[in-house]
């Protein structure tokens, strides 16, 4: 895998229909450059700003994002968004609504005020994450790890989440979701 930095960046064009495929992209501030219709395939990001960037018509498939500033991105315009993995990664006030990404990894992750409702996350791994505030309003999180992750809440009444697994006491939070008052003292 050929690795990019900021030096070499600008030995890549990023025109319409460009395919970047088995890259590395090191410490790279993307926020100055239109993506519109590139494609990713088997590419990690890491240590890069991708904040607020607009994704729209770029295929990302088999890509990792490490250590990566994804603050504030609208997932949803991708043309294609295939098996990605989210680690050590900022993704607040991100949008995933609607999208179809079973087995998505997002480890380590902060995922402050984001929106996956509606979104199919089965079989996903959300290992030590910080879900506080984030939207899963009719998602399907069936056999989801929440195991190690924080501040999730959401409404089993309309989310699916048979086989998910959870552990004491951040469970706890999708009782007072319900409105439950709870004491653990």
């Amino acid at each position: 895998m050929k690795t990019y930095t900021k030096a070499e960046i600008n030995d890549l064009n990023f025109t319409s229909d460009s395919i970047f495929e088995d890259l590395e992209f090191d410490g790279i501030d993307f926020t100055s450059y239109d993506l519109k219709s590139v494609a990713f395939f088997n590419c990690k990001f890491t240590n890069c700003n991708l904040a607020n960037l607009s994704l729209t018509d770029i295929s990302i498939r088999e890509t990792t994002f490490l250590s990566c500033n994804l603050i504030g991105i609208n997932w949803c315009n991708l043309r294609r968004f295939e098996a990605p993995k989210f680690l050590d990664s900022k993704l607040n006030f991100s949008i995933f609504q609607g999208l179809k990404l079973k087995k998505i990894e997002i480890i380590n992750c902060f995922v402050i005020d984001a929106d996956f409702s509606e979104a199919d996350l089965s079989h996903s791994n959300f290992s030590n994450s910080n879900f506080k505030g984030t939207n899963f309003d009719k998602a399907i999180l069936i056999g989801t790890d929440f195991r190690t992750s924080l501040n999730y809440m959401f409404d089993i009444r309309t989310t699916k989440i048979k086989g998910a697994k959870f552990t004491f006491p951040h469970v706890i939070s999708l009782l007072t979701a319900l409105g439950a008052e709870v004491d653990i003292s």
